[in-house]
């Protein structure tokens, strides 16, 4: 079995794109029969803590595990209607922190992103998941 991690956010655009890529190593890759790859849509809730005047407010407790944005029910129906093994996981915490964890956990060959684009200034100031993915994963990372 070959096991892709698609890691998705609420980007569509970004979504399909992965998608793409997915059902064409298939059509075009290194995977020769659909029913040798397994596909895991994966999404993180970003973990956060708020607080106002009006009190605390922390991820967690809005953390629903099965509550995954639309962008993640579109490529599992892209690629399910591919003809793909494809499963859903949704974790909380940091993103590339978990995307990282969950790859190890179910041994993945290959995690498929599609990072969003920030100039060289916002990725030092804010970071950027798909860069420290890349950097710190143990296994390959396509950038699509």
């Amino acid at each position: 079995m070959y096991h892709v991690i698609v890691p998705v956010d609420v980007d569509e655009n970004r979504a399909a794109r992965s998608a793409r890529y997915v059902v064409n190593l298939v059509d075009d890759g290194p995977v020769e029969d659909p029913d040798r790859l397994t596909v895991t849509v994966f999404n993180v809730f970003k973990e956060f803590e708020a607080v106002d005047e009006g009190g605390k407010v922390d991820s967690a407790e809005l953390f629903d595990e099965d509550d995954y944005p639309d962008a993640a029910l579109e490529v599992k129906s892209t690629l399910e209607a591919a003809g793909l093994a494809v499963d859903l996981a949704r974790r909380h915490g940091e993103p590339a922190e978990e995307i990282i964890a969950y790859a190890a956990e179910v041994d993945a060959d290959e995690i498929v992103m599609a990072p969003r684009k920030r100039s060289t200034v916002g990725k030092a100031m804010f970071g950027s998941v798909g860069q420290e993915v890349i950097i710190d994963a143990d296994r390959p990372v396509v950038v699509v």
